[in-house]
């Protein structure tokens, strides 16, 4: 068996055998997401697709799993972690939940590039949802509800906040949602892309559902050598992502270094002044408008 094999055969089987992994009734975090995921899983349709790509969630697993242990040690007063709770067929765990203030926390990994779309309205209702059952449960009313943002692929300096007063209205906009899922006797129509999201992460791909098509509009090209170059730039383009992260990679690992290799490679790190811009808002200020000016047009190739 491959290393990598065994690595992600390793995950999974403990991920399986999580508590959550295991739980049939629809989690907080599922709502606002596909309607059709949802309802198959309300239906208790058997999974077709055993090939979904599970690391992304594992590394949020772990990252949450160590964040728990960290916090478990640190005297900070009164607060619980991973709080169980169950509301009328909605279950969930809260991450964090300081009594004394009223605050709802919850962590989310994420990439950097989607640090731009956070907090979705999907998250939002999450936690939203978590305080209306902390409501519900303890008989106590949360006063803000937090999202967290943690990048995988960055630093602490990204890590990205968002706190908003708790609001029964959102909780039960998303309470709704399910409800009218759950009242369907027909299954929605898939509201995720087949080639971009379900294939890889929805257990129910395949049979119970082909996802979303995305109509391919245009002249058919059917000369081979074109066909080729097609092929060939995706490929070329997949390894320079590829290369650019091992790259990433190994700069990480010659932070701090300098010196001369034996057979004279010189590494050294130099401080770089932060690019100049021009301050539109100053500007602004001082003229009324910012001037601009319409470069030539140029064309641009895309190949998906």
């Amino acid at each position: 068996m491959k290393i990598d094999e065994m690595l992600m055969k390793a995950l999974t089987s403990y991920d399986n055998n999580r508590e959550r992994s295991q739980q049939e009734q629809i989690g907080v975090s599922q709502l606002g997401g596909c309607r059709k995921q949802v309802w198959l899983q309300l239906q208790k349709a058997e999974k077709t697709n055993q090939n979904t790509l599970r690391l992304p969630a594992l590394m949020g697993t772990a990252i949450h799993k160590m964040i728990e242990e960290a916090i478990t040690k640190e005297s900070w007063g009164e607060y619980e972690l991973e709080v169980a709770l169950e509301h009328d067929g909605i279950k969930g765990h809260v991450d964090l939940y300081i009594p004394e203030v009223g605050a709802i926390v919850d962590w989310k990994t994420t990439k950097l590039k989607s640090l731009d779309y956070f907090p979705s309205k999907q998250q939002r209702w999450q936690v939203h949802v978590y305080a209306w059952l902390i409501t519900k449960v303890r008989n106590t009313t949360p006063k803000t509800v937090t999202l967290v943002a943690i990048p995988r692929d960055g630093d602490e300096r990204q890590i990205k906040i968002h706190t908003e007063e708790y609001s029964e209205a959102i909780a039960l906009e998303a309470v709704a949602w399910l409800r009218d899922v759950e009242s369907r006797d027909v299954a929605p129509e898939p509201e995720r892309y087949a080639a971009q999201f379900c294939q890889h992460y929805c257990s129910y791909f395949g049979d119970k559902c082909g996802g979303k098509g995305k109509e391919l509009t245009g002249e058919i090209i059917e000369d081979v050598t074109i066909i080729g170059a097609i092929k060939r730039y995706l490929d070329l383009d997949s390894q320079i992502k590829d290369l650019t992260t091992q790259k990433d990679g190994v700069k990480t690992a010659l932070e701090n270094v300098s010196g001369i290799t034996p057979d004279g490679v010189k590494v050294t790190w130099n401080q770089v002044a932060g690019r100049k811009s021009i301050d539109e808002q100053e500007v602004k200020k001082l003229l009324g408008f910012v001037p601009t000016k319409q470069g030539d047009s140029s064309m641009r190739l895309m190949v998906k």
